[in-house]
């Protein structure tokens, strides 16, 4: 028996009553729990079992990292209640959950993005801007997925000051006096730029209140997606159902607007 701290990201029917818990623990990394009796309506345990919480169980971890661990009891627990609640927060965090579940290898231990993913759910649930932490979280993560762009300087001539554009020739940023040498870089927005070199290397811990105006969250977001479309080669529905909330949002936004006087 072990006592098992973690965060649950989701969960799945199994059998009449129990329950299959993913949870991205801290001492073993991401793994499947079965949570007996999780189902039933007063089972505190299938309380403590819901997306977005934070918990103590009792149970056992997987044997030799095969298989599935157990849940037996719970000893505390604290779920995301804005994250829940909040259907564009939680939409974000379904994504922030999937890039997670898809970056690390099951049960091998990640403290450092632990203490980061509580962090960032911690910030998402003071509702700080869900988009905004997402981003961080899709632009640190990267490495974990074999790719690794330099935010910090220029390769050719170690220039870490100037105007900047990205390149996917290059694998990073180039100063604007080597833009001819790539026809094909993206012609970004200085201050995109610059928030994406922020993003990629901040501290969870020091965000705060983030106020961005829409065209450059647009803009980051775009070179984001550019990445995980051409170099990861990676879509998640999570991030589909994202666009198009985000484009009927934008319609309701647009019928608005014609209807004033």
């Amino acid at each position: 028996m072990a006592l098992i701290e973690g965060l649950v990201l989701y969960t799945r029917p199994y059998r009449d009553n129990d329950l299959l818990v993913r949870v991205f623990t801290k001492e073993q990394g991401i793994m499947t729990l079965m949570a007996r009796g999780a189902k039933k309506a007063k089972s505190k345990v299938g309380f403590a079992c819901q997306a977005y919480s934070w918990a103590i169980f009792d149970g056992a971890y997987p044997k030799n990292n095969t298989g599935l661990g157990f849940i037996n009891d719970v000893q505390d627990s604290h779920p995301y209640k804005n994250v829940v609640g909040d259907i564009n927060v939680s939409a974000y965090a379904a994504l922030i959950v999937k890039l997670l579940d898809l970056a690390f290898e099951e049960g091998k231990s990640e403290p450092e993005w632990y203490e980061k993913t509580l962090i960032g759910f911690e910030k998402l649930n003071e509702q700080v801007d869900p988009q905004v932490i997402t981003n961080i979280f899709e632009l640190q993560l990267l490495p974990a997925f074999g790719v690794a762009p330099n935010w910090q300087a220029d390769p050719i001539s170690g220039a870490v000051t100037g105007v900047f554009d990205y390149s996917e020739k290059y694998n990073g940023i180039i100063e604007r006096s080597h833009f001819d040498l790539d026809d094909q870089r993206l012609n970004l927005d200085q201050k995109v730029v610059y928030y994406l070199r922020q993003f990629s290397a901040i501290d969870m811990n020091k965000i705060a209140k983030v106020t961005l105006s829409l065209m450059t969250k647009r803009g980051i977001q775009r070179v984001i997606d550019y990445l995980y479309d051409r170099e990861v080669g990676l879509k998640p529905k999570e991030k589909v159902f994202i666009q198009k909330m985000a484009a009927f949002e934008g319609q309701l936004t647009i019928k608005a607007r014609k209807g004033k006087p």
